[in-house]
Protein backbone atom coordinates (compact mmCIF):
# COMPACT_ATOMS: atom_id res chain seq x y z
CA UNK A 1 0.00 0.00 0.00
CA UNK A 2 1.07 3.64 -0.65
CA UNK A 3 1.30 4.36 3.02
CA UNK A 4 3.48 1.58 4.01
CA UNK A 5 6.01 3.25 2.09
CA UNK A 6 7.94 6.54 3.94
CA UNK A 7 8.71 8.10 0.53
CA UNK A 8 5.42 8.50 -0.76
CA UNK A 9 4.22 12.03 -0.36
CA UNK A 10 0.70 10.75 0.44
CA UNK A 11 1.67 8.92 3.90
CA UNK A 12 -0.30 10.32 6.94
CA UNK A 13 2.93 9.18 8.91
CA UNK A 14 5.46 11.66 6.96
CA UNK A 15 9.55 11.27 6.82
CA UNK A 16 10.85 11.69 10.57
CA UNK A 17 14.20 11.65 10.95
CA UNK A 18 15.86 11.00 14.59
CA UNK A 19 18.87 12.51 15.99
CA UNK A 20 20.96 10.10 14.72
CA UNK A 21 19.30 10.33 11.55
CA UNK A 22 17.09 8.02 11.97
CA UNK A 23 13.53 7.67 10.98
CA UNK A 24 11.76 8.12 13.81
CA UNK A 25 7.85 7.25 14.99
CA UNK A 26 5.11 9.74 13.49
CA UNK A 27 3.04 12.38 15.52
CA UNK A 28 -0.44 11.02 16.51
CA UNK A 29 -2.20 14.28 16.58
CA UNK A 30 -0.50 15.20 12.94
CA UNK A 31 -1.82 11.60 11.83
CA UNK A 32 -5.50 12.62 13.24
CA UNK A 33 -5.57 15.86 12.06
CA UNK A 34 -4.17 14.60 8.46
CA UNK A 35 -7.74 12.00 8.33
CA UNK A 36 -10.23 14.70 9.91
CA UNK A 37 -8.97 16.52 7.25
CA UNK A 38 -9.55 14.06 4.37
CA UNK A 39 -12.97 12.91 5.99
CA UNK A 40 -14.18 16.83 6.02
CA UNK A 41 -12.79 17.16 2.03
CA UNK A 42 -15.11 13.81 1.55
CA UNK A 43 -18.11 15.57 3.57
CA UNK A 44 -18.17 18.23 1.93
CA UNK A 45 -15.76 20.23 4.78
CA UNK A 46 -13.27 22.64 4.01
CA UNK A 47 -9.92 21.31 4.63
CA UNK A 48 -8.26 22.44 7.75
CA UNK A 49 -10.36 25.44 7.93
CA UNK A 50 -13.50 23.69 9.49
CA UNK A 51 -14.63 23.46 12.84
CA UNK A 52 -12.68 20.12 14.24
CA UNK A 53 -15.42 19.44 16.88
CA UNK A 54 -18.19 19.63 13.45
CA UNK A 55 -16.20 17.62 11.76
CA UNK A 56 -15.73 15.22 14.64
CA UNK A 57 -19.60 15.05 14.97
CA UNK A 58 -20.36 14.31 11.01
CA UNK A 59 -17.92 11.52 10.78
CA UNK A 60 -18.82 9.88 14.08
CA UNK A 61 -22.95 10.04 13.30
CA UNK A 62 -22.28 8.79 9.64
CA UNK A 63 -20.10 6.11 11.51
CA UNK A 64 -22.58 5.10 13.98
CA UNK A 65 -24.98 4.98 11.38
CA UNK A 66 -23.28 2.89 9.30
CA UNK A 67 -22.68 0.70 12.62
CA UNK A 68 -26.43 0.41 13.12
CA UNK A 69 -27.66 -0.51 9.45
CA UNK A 70 -24.54 -3.35 9.51
CA UNK A 71 -25.40 -4.71 12.92
CA UNK A 72 -29.55 -4.63 11.56
CA UNK A 73 -28.76 -6.56 8.77
CA UNK A 74 -27.84 -9.28 10.85
CA UNK A 75 -31.27 -9.95 11.66
CA UNK A 76 -32.99 -12.68 9.69
CA UNK A 77 -36.36 -14.73 9.73
CA UNK A 78 -36.39 -18.87 9.21
CA UNK A 79 -39.62 -20.23 8.17
CA UNK A 80 -41.97 -23.01 9.96
CA UNK A 81 -40.16 -25.68 7.76
CA UNK A 82 -36.78 -24.34 7.44
CA UNK A 83 -33.77 -24.36 9.58
CA UNK A 84 -31.08 -22.16 9.22
CA UNK A 85 -27.16 -22.81 9.39
CA UNK A 86 -25.16 -20.41 10.65
CA UNK A 87 -21.48 -19.93 8.92
CA UNK A 88 -18.68 -17.97 10.73
CA UNK A 89 -15.89 -16.97 8.16
CA UNK A 90 -17.44 -20.20 5.95
CA UNK A 91 -16.97 -22.80 9.17
CA UNK A 92 -20.11 -23.73 10.86
CA UNK A 93 -21.46 -22.39 14.22
CA UNK A 94 -24.77 -22.55 14.71
CA UNK A 95 -28.10 -24.43 13.61
CA UNK A 96 -31.27 -22.14 14.65
CA UNK A 97 -34.81 -23.12 14.00
CA UNK A 98 -37.73 -21.17 13.08
CA UNK A 99 -38.01 -17.81 14.08
CA UNK A 100 -36.63 -14.63 14.17
CA UNK A 101 -32.77 -14.77 14.65
CA UNK A 102 -29.48 -12.36 14.23
CA UNK A 103 -26.17 -13.15 13.48
CA UNK A 104 -23.06 -11.36 13.14
CA UNK A 105 -23.45 -9.49 9.50
CA UNK A 106 -21.37 -9.83 6.66
CA UNK A 107 -18.34 -10.67 6.21
CA UNK A 108 -18.01 -11.93 9.65
CA UNK A 109 -20.88 -14.27 9.59
CA UNK A 110 -23.86 -15.79 7.09
CA UNK A 111 -26.67 -17.75 6.96
CA UNK A 112 -27.68 -20.96 4.18
CA UNK A 113 -31.66 -21.36 4.78
CA UNK A 114 -32.40 -25.07 4.30
CA UNK A 115 -36.32 -26.76 3.81
CA UNK A 116 -36.09 -29.32 6.26
CA UNK A 117 -39.54 -30.56 6.57
CA UNK A 118 -40.44 -29.95 2.75
CA UNK A 119 -40.93 -33.07 0.92
CA UNK A 120 -38.80 -32.57 -2.35
CA UNK A 121 -39.16 -33.83 -5.84
CA UNK A 122 -36.86 -35.48 -8.46
CA UNK A 123 -38.17 -37.11 -11.51
CA UNK A 124 -35.69 -39.36 -13.55
CA UNK A 125 -36.34 -40.35 -16.94
CA UNK A 126 -38.38 -37.24 -18.05
CA UNK A 127 -38.19 -33.37 -17.53
CA UNK A 128 -41.41 -31.39 -17.03
CA UNK A 129 -41.51 -27.85 -18.17
CA UNK A 130 -43.46 -24.74 -17.14
CA UNK A 131 -45.35 -25.18 -20.14
CA UNK A 132 -46.61 -28.53 -19.53
CA UNK A 133 -44.16 -30.38 -21.97
CA UNK A 134 -42.59 -33.54 -21.06
CA UNK A 135 -39.28 -34.40 -22.56
CA UNK A 136 -37.99 -38.13 -22.20
CA UNK A 137 -34.77 -38.74 -21.48
CA UNK A 138 -33.77 -41.87 -22.96
CA UNK A 139 -29.85 -41.80 -21.77
CA UNK A 140 -31.62 -41.86 -17.77
CA UNK A 141 -34.56 -44.15 -19.04
CA UNK A 142 -33.15 -47.38 -20.94
CA UNK A 143 -31.82 -49.99 -18.73
CA UNK A 144 -31.01 -53.42 -19.69
CA UNK A 145 -33.00 -56.39 -17.81
CA UNK A 146 -31.54 -59.70 -16.27
CA UNK A 147 -32.75 -61.55 -19.27
CA UNK A 148 -30.91 -58.94 -21.55
CA UNK A 149 -33.95 -57.07 -22.72
CA UNK A 150 -34.31 -53.53 -22.74
CA UNK A 151 -36.82 -51.51 -21.03
CA UNK A 152 -37.79 -47.58 -20.82
CA UNK A 153 -38.32 -46.38 -17.00
CA UNK A 154 -39.26 -43.24 -15.61
CA UNK A 155 -39.34 -42.52 -12.21
CA UNK A 156 -39.92 -39.82 -9.22
CA UNK A 157 -37.74 -39.79 -5.89
CA UNK A 158 -39.12 -37.77 -2.81
CA UNK A 159 -36.96 -37.22 -0.20
CA UNK A 160 -35.97 -34.31 2.75
CA UNK A 161 -33.41 -33.10 4.59
CA UNK A 162 -32.49 -34.91 8.22
CA UNK A 163 -29.32 -33.11 8.41
CA UNK A 164 -28.01 -29.81 7.48
CA UNK A 165 -24.78 -30.05 8.96
CA UNK A 166 -24.49 -33.34 6.43
CA UNK A 167 -25.84 -31.29 3.63
CA UNK A 168 -24.10 -28.64 3.27
CA UNK A 169 -20.25 -29.59 4.47
CA UNK A 170 -20.75 -33.59 3.16
CA UNK A 171 -21.72 -33.37 -0.23
CA UNK A 172 -21.50 -30.74 -3.54
CA UNK A 173 -24.28 -30.56 -5.53
CA UNK A 174 -26.62 -32.35 -3.68
CA UNK A 175 -28.89 -32.64 -6.23
CA UNK A 176 -27.42 -33.97 -8.42
CA UNK A 177 -25.89 -36.52 -6.15
CA UNK A 178 -29.55 -37.48 -5.57
CA UNK A 179 -30.18 -38.10 -9.29
CA UNK A 180 -26.88 -39.69 -9.47
CA UNK A 181 -27.39 -41.95 -7.28
CA UNK A 182 -31.32 -42.85 -7.72
CA UNK A 183 -30.25 -43.70 -10.94
CA UNK A 184 -27.50 -46.11 -10.05
CA UNK A 185 -29.62 -47.85 -7.65
CA UNK A 186 -32.57 -48.12 -10.18
CA UNK A 187 -29.97 -49.57 -13.13
CA UNK A 188 -28.61 -52.47 -10.00
CA UNK A 189 -32.31 -53.26 -9.42
CA UNK A 190 -33.94 -53.91 -13.26
CA UNK A 191 -30.15 -55.42 -13.75
CA UNK A 192 -31.46 -58.34 -11.51
CA UNK A 193 -35.19 -58.57 -12.42
CA UNK A 194 -36.86 -59.86 -15.23
CA UNK A 195 -38.50 -57.61 -18.35
CA UNK A 196 -42.14 -59.55 -17.55
CA UNK A 197 -42.24 -59.02 -13.70
CA UNK A 198 -40.79 -55.16 -13.90
CA UNK A 199 -43.94 -54.49 -16.57
CA UNK A 200 -45.85 -56.35 -14.74
CA UNK A 201 -45.92 -58.24 -10.71
CA UNK A 202 -43.01 -57.20 -9.05
CA UNK A 203 -43.35 -53.08 -9.55
CA UNK A 204 -43.95 -52.30 -6.32
CA UNK A 205 -41.12 -54.99 -5.33
CA UNK A 206 -38.62 -52.72 -7.79
CA UNK A 207 -39.47 -49.23 -5.71
CA UNK A 208 -39.29 -50.63 -2.46
CA UNK A 209 -35.70 -52.26 -3.43
CA UNK A 210 -34.55 -49.05 -5.07
CA UNK A 211 -35.75 -46.72 -2.05
CA UNK A 212 -33.49 -48.84 0.03
CA UNK A 213 -30.65 -49.02 -1.95
CA UNK A 214 -30.40 -44.84 -2.42
CA UNK A 215 -31.01 -44.47 1.63
CA UNK A 216 -27.93 -47.00 1.63
CA UNK A 217 -25.97 -44.97 -0.77
CA UNK A 218 -26.56 -41.48 0.58
CA UNK A 219 -25.75 -42.60 3.86
CA UNK A 220 -22.72 -44.04 2.69
CA UNK A 221 -21.51 -40.45 1.57
CA UNK A 222 -23.18 -39.05 4.75
CA UNK A 223 -25.31 -36.72 2.57
CA UNK A 224 -27.83 -35.90 5.42
CA UNK A 225 -30.85 -36.56 2.91
CA UNK A 226 -33.87 -39.05 3.94
CA UNK A 227 -35.51 -40.45 0.79
CA UNK A 228 -39.05 -40.98 1.62
CA UNK A 229 -40.64 -42.20 -1.96
CA UNK A 230 -39.66 -44.13 -5.40
CA UNK A 231 -42.27 -44.42 -7.33
CA UNK A 232 -42.20 -45.72 -10.93
CA UNK A 233 -44.16 -43.35 -13.24
CA UNK A 234 -43.20 -45.28 -16.90
CA UNK A 235 -42.53 -49.00 -17.46
CA UNK A 236 -42.51 -49.85 -20.89
CA UNK A 237 -40.50 -51.16 -23.84
CA UNK A 238 -38.56 -49.10 -26.20
CA UNK A 239 -40.39 -47.36 -28.92
CA UNK A 240 -39.00 -49.09 -31.67
CA UNK A 241 -40.57 -52.72 -30.01
CA UNK A 242 -44.02 -51.42 -28.22
CA UNK A 243 -46.33 -52.95 -30.56
CA UNK A 244 -44.48 -56.17 -30.53
CA UNK A 245 -44.82 -55.93 -26.94
CA UNK A 246 -48.12 -54.98 -26.65
CA UNK A 247 -49.38 -58.13 -29.16
CA UNK A 248 -47.21 -60.48 -26.43
CA UNK A 249 -49.00 -58.52 -23.01
CA UNK A 250 -52.46 -58.95 -25.22
CA UNK A 251 -51.34 -62.91 -25.47
CA UNK A 252 -50.91 -63.20 -22.28
CA UNK A 253 -53.56 -61.40 -20.69
CA UNK A 254 -55.82 -64.09 -23.23
CA UNK A 255 -54.27 -66.91 -21.72
CA UNK A 256 -54.78 -65.28 -18.34
CA UNK A 257 -58.43 -64.89 -19.12
CA UNK A 258 -58.52 -68.76 -20.49
CA UNK A 259 -56.89 -70.24 -17.67
CA UNK A 260 -59.11 -67.85 -15.28
CA UNK A 261 -62.28 -69.26 -16.68
CA UNK A 262 -61.04 -73.01 -16.67
CA UNK A 263 -60.32 -72.31 -13.27
CA UNK A 264 -63.73 -70.70 -12.50
CA UNK A 265 -65.46 -73.94 -14.74
CA UNK A 266 -63.40 -76.48 -12.43
CA UNK A 267 -64.54 -74.73 -9.36
CA UNK A 268 -68.12 -74.79 -10.17
CA UNK A 269 -68.39 -78.29 -11.84
CA UNK A 270 -65.76 -80.33 -9.20
CA UNK A 271 -68.46 -79.44 -6.26
CA UNK A 272 -71.12 -80.29 -8.11
CA UNK A 273 -69.67 -83.85 -9.01
CA UNK A 274 -68.32 -84.68 -5.52
CA UNK A 275 -71.59 -83.47 -4.10
CA UNK A 276 -73.35 -86.41 -6.88
CA UNK A 277 -71.43 -88.63 -5.89
CA UNK A 278 -71.90 -88.32 -2.33
CA UNK A 279 -75.29 -88.81 -2.88
CA UNK A 280 -75.00 -91.93 -4.50
CA UNK A 281 -72.63 -93.21 -1.92
CA UNK A 282 -75.33 -92.18 0.71
CA UNK A 283 -78.25 -93.84 -1.67
CA UNK A 284 -76.54 -97.23 -2.34
CA UNK A 285 -75.75 -97.37 1.57
CA UNK A 286 -79.29 -96.85 2.29
CA UNK A 287 -80.20 -99.11 -0.13
CA UNK A 288 -77.67 -101.29 1.44
CA UNK A 289 -79.34 -101.21 4.36
CA UNK A 290 -82.72 -101.55 3.13
CA UNK A 291 -82.13 -105.05 1.52
CA UNK A 292 -79.91 -106.15 4.68
CA UNK A 293 -82.76 -105.38 6.94
CA UNK A 294 -85.27 -106.58 4.90
CA UNK A 295 -83.74 -109.77 4.24
CA UNK A 296 -82.82 -110.18 8.06
CA UNK A 297 -86.75 -109.62 8.58
CA UNK A 298 -87.43 -112.58 6.13
CA UNK A 299 -85.24 -115.14 7.76
CA UNK A 300 -86.95 -114.02 11.18
CA UNK A 301 -90.47 -114.55 9.95
CA UNK A 302 -89.25 -117.62 8.10
CA UNK A 303 -87.62 -118.87 11.43
CA UNK A 304 -90.85 -118.02 13.76
CA UNK A 305 -93.19 -119.90 11.02
CA UNK A 306 -90.29 -122.73 11.46
CA UNK A 307 -90.81 -122.87 15.12
CA UNK A 308 -95.12 -122.72 14.93
CA UNK A 309 -94.74 -125.34 12.11
CA UNK A 310 -92.97 -127.74 14.94
CA UNK A 311 -95.10 -127.37 17.11
CA UNK A 312 -98.40 -127.72 15.37
CA UNK A 313 -97.84 -128.83 12.09
CA UNK A 314 -101.30 -129.11 11.11
CA UNK A 315 -102.72 -125.93 11.72
CA UNK A 316 -99.80 -123.82 10.81
CA UNK A 317 -100.14 -126.13 7.11
CA UNK A 318 -103.86 -124.95 7.04
CA UNK A 319 -103.22 -120.93 7.96
CA UNK A 320 -100.45 -121.09 5.22
CA UNK A 321 -102.42 -122.65 2.92
CA UNK A 322 -105.19 -120.09 4.37
CA UNK A 323 -103.08 -116.98 4.10
CA UNK A 324 -101.97 -118.25 0.41
CA UNK A 325 -105.49 -118.34 -0.94
CA UNK A 326 -106.43 -115.19 0.40
CA UNK A 327 -103.75 -113.69 -1.21
CA UNK A 328 -104.48 -114.77 -4.28
CA UNK A 329 -108.10 -114.40 -4.43
CA UNK A 330 -108.05 -111.53 -3.06
CA UNK A 331 -108.81 -109.31 -6.19
CA UNK A 332 -110.98 -112.05 -8.02
CA UNK A 333 -114.33 -112.08 -8.41
CA UNK A 334 -116.19 -115.33 -6.93
CA UNK A 335 -118.89 -117.37 -7.11
CA UNK A 336 -119.61 -119.99 -4.87
CA UNK A 337 -122.02 -123.06 -6.07
CA UNK A 338 -122.54 -125.63 -3.15
CA UNK A 339 -121.63 -128.75 -4.26
CA UNK A 340 -124.75 -130.61 -3.69
CA UNK A 341 -126.56 -128.65 -6.39
CA UNK A 342 -123.41 -127.99 -8.47
CA UNK A 343 -124.14 -131.56 -10.53
CA UNK A 344 -127.71 -130.16 -11.39
CA UNK A 345 -127.41 -126.73 -12.25
CA UNK A 346 -125.61 -125.21 -15.67
CA UNK A 347 -122.07 -123.91 -15.16
CA UNK A 348 -121.93 -120.05 -14.24
CA UNK A 349 -121.20 -117.92 -17.50
CA UNK A 350 -120.78 -114.26 -16.46
CA UNK A 351 -122.69 -113.19 -19.53
CA UNK A 352 -122.88 -109.87 -18.88
CA UNK A 353 -118.76 -109.19 -18.67
CA UNK A 354 -118.32 -110.94 -22.36
CA UNK A 355 -117.88 -107.88 -24.11
CA UNK A 356 -116.18 -106.16 -21.77
CA UNK A 357 -112.48 -105.62 -21.77
CA UNK A 358 -110.93 -104.33 -18.37
CA UNK A 359 -106.81 -102.91 -19.58
CA UNK A 360 -105.11 -101.91 -16.30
Amino acid sequence: MPWSDPNQPNNPWGKRQGPGGGQTPPDLDEVIRRLQERLSGMFGGAGGGGTPGLNKGIVGGVLGIAFLVWVASGFYMVAADEEAVVLRFGAHAATKGPGLNWHFPYPIETVEKLPVTRVQRLEIGLRRFADGTIRKRSDESLMLTKDENIVDISFIVQYKIKSVEDYLFNIDMPMKTVRDAAESAIREVIGRTLIDDVLTSRKAEVEVETEKLIQSVLDGYGAGISVTTVKLQDVQPPERVIKEFKDVASAREDRERAKNEAEAYANDIIPKARGEGKKMVLDAEGYRKEVVERAKGEAQRFTDILTAYRQAPEVTRKRLYLDAMESVLADMEKVIVDRSVGDRVLPYLPLDRMNKVEVK
